[in-house]
Order: C-alpha cells, then structure tokens, then sequence
C-alpha cells in the first residue's frame, strides 16, 4: 500500500500552462475521484501519476518516494484506461498475464495470480475467450484483472466507465468499490460523472482549470460546496440560483431575490447590502402556499420514483423536487419556501461560499 503526494505540482506545454500550485496527499487505501469538466487538467494529473507525462513543476511522490523521473515500470502502479486497452489476439488469460510474463514472474505464481483475479471478478468462465466475444462490462472487468495481478501499491483509473451504458455505469460503479473494499489498495479514479464520484469515493478533488475548486468527503463537497461551481456541479438535480442583496428582516440575516425573500441562518457570514448568490438545491425546497418564493408551472417530469417541477420566476428557470402524484396547472402560480441551514451564499463577486 502507499500514499500518494502531489506538492505544488505544474504542468506546461510549451508556454501554454494547464496547471499549477496541485498540492494535497491521498491517505494509504483511500479511494480518491479526480472530478471535473473536460480540459480541466484531472487526466493530465493521473497521467503524470503514472509517469506518461512529465511533470514540469512541483514534486509528486509516492509512497514518500519523489518519482518524477522515474519510469512508468518503476513506481508499483498499475491504470486501468477508458478504451481497456486490451490485447484483441490474446484471449483472457494471456491478456490478464501480460505484463507477468514480460516481468518474468514464474509461470505457477503467474497462474496463481491470473486464477485469483479471475475468480474475484467472475472471469473465470471466460478465460479462454477473447475480447471481441465478452461484453463492455466484462471487457472492463479484464483491464480490472490485469491491473490486480500486478500487485501494485496503487491502482489509477482513468474514466473507466464512459463508453459502458448507464445501467451498466451503474453495477461497475458497485464492482469497483467493493473490489477496494476488498483489496484496499490506494485508488485515483478520474471521472467527470459526479455521479461516480459521489458514490464511490472517500474524498473527491473538485478541479475546474487546472486548480482545486474543494477537496473533501461527497458529503463535505454537497452539503457545504466551497464556491457557486462546485455547487453547480455536484447534485444530481441543477442547484437553482437566485442573485440577491443581503438585509435584515425581523432581526433576521435574509436575501432579497426578485423570486422573494429568502431567510439565511444567524451564522451566516454575509453582510446588510452584499451582493450575493444563493443556491437552492431542488430536493431541499417545499412547497409551502405561504411560501416567500413565487414562480409559474411550466412542467412536471415525473422520474418514477418522485418528479421535477420547472417554473418561471422573476430570476429564470427554477426547479422544485415534488411528489410524483403531484399536479400543476401549468401556467398557475407555486409558492415555496426553504429552511435557512439548506441555504448556500456565495460571494456575487468571487463566488466563493459565504
């Protein structure tokens, strides 16, 4: 096992700079997401972990160990790409033993090695096909293999899951976080599905380009995001967002919006005449017919298990989670309401949490 330590890593093509200042550590067994949009450097970062890309500023050790020159072979790792990057001539086995027999491993430990991986994942059955007759999945489960055999100190995985479908996305997400469960080896997972990430790792690193938005449990990052992009990007349903001028109402901290009068917690940092945002997370309004808040039914979604309410407001487009028996005239007014603590503030300037 080992950790993993980024300090002040950079990275520059030419004169073009895609990051720089990356400094935080992965604890020994922790299961760490990169998170973000595409180009915002979280790919660039894993590849540099792996030693395909050089680092161009800062030290990145592992385990204690600074490896920035060192070669891919050397640093006990093992990537698990997006494509599987699997062998099509070679059937299971061999594609699973690869790299065993190039390191020379002895061909019964080999054996014993294959044979663990592939009854851990359920590939057992299929070792004596190949790639072109499994499907996404088990193709996914044979990168899998072949990075376990390795016995590395730390497992990267490069958005492994984007060209599986969503049901399929779905039970890998399940496969691999048991497998750490199983195996606890230091895992760096890169993903832009927030999804993945809020379900499968103990911290995540919110990137936005090439910087550190917030690191921290999916907990930490969704109930207290650190700026109005994290809070953009993390949550299954669109936060709403309302701008809005901080006063005092009855003693109260509360945001002036046009949508209405939002109150805040006694806590809060913001001052009488700041210019903020809020955000409001769907699941968190009600539906209250005294409500402060104030929009129009445009349409419900209904999702089976509950439904999404669109309205128009005063601010633009806003979204309640209701009831899936719930009906709206659409067009009739819909009043809500929301407790202070589910309020988030940010900074209108730096969109920084207040």
């Amino acid at each position: 096992m080992a950790t993993v330590e980024y300090q002040r890593i950079g990275k520059s093509f030419g004169a073009f700079t895609i990051m720089r200042d990356i400094s935080f550590k992965i604890a020994d067994q922790d299961f760490v997401v990169l998170l973000g949009p595409s180009g915002c450097g979280k790919t660039t970062l894993l590849r540099m972990t792996a030693g395909l890309e050089s680092v161009s500023e800062g030290d990145l050790l592992i385990d204690g160990n600074r490896v920035n020159t060192l070669h891919p072979r050397d640093r006990n790792i093992a990537m698990v790409f997006q494509n599987y990057a699997l062998y099509p001539t070679m059937k299971v086995y061999d594609n699973i033993s690869f790299s065993l027999e190039v390191a020379k491993i002895p061909p019964a430990e080999i054996k014993r090695r294959v044979e663990w991986a592939a009854e851990t994942l359920n590939l057992t059955p299929y070792l004596d096909r190949y790639p072109k007759e499994l499907s996404g999945g088990q193709r996914q489960r044979v990168a899998m293999g072949r990075a376990m055999v390795r016995e590395a100190a730390v497992f990267l995985f490069d958005e492994p899951l984007s060209n599986l479908d969503a049901k399929l996305r779905a039970h890998m997400r399940t496969e691999i976080r048991q497998l750490h469960n199983r195996l606890k080896t230091t895992t760096v997972y890169v993903t832009h599905d927030q999804i993945e990430a809020m379900t499968m790792a103990d911290k995540i690193v919110v990137m936005r380009a090439g910087k550190i938005e917030q690191i921290g449990s999916p907990d930490e990052v969704y109930d207290r995001p650190a700026s109005k992009y994290v809070a953009d990007f993390i949550g299954a349903s669109a936060i709403n967002f309302l701008p809005g001028t901080v006063v005092v109402s009855d003693g109260m901290p509360a945001v002036d919006t046009a949508t209405g009068r939002v109150v805040l917690e006694t806590t809060t940092t913001a001052r009488p005449g700041e210019k903020v945002v809020i955000g409001l997370r769907p699941t968190d309004v009600v539906v209250d017919g005294a409500g402060a808040l104030s929009a129009k039914s445009v349409l419900v979604e209904r999702l089976g298990h509950d439904a999404q309410l669109f309205c128009d407001g005063a601010d633009g487009r806003f979204t309640v989670s209701v009831d899936k028996t719930a009906r709206f005239a659409e067009g009739s007014e819909v009043r809500f309401s929301i407790p202070p603590s589910k309020v988030h503030v940010f900074n209108a300037e730096t969109e920084a949490r207040l």
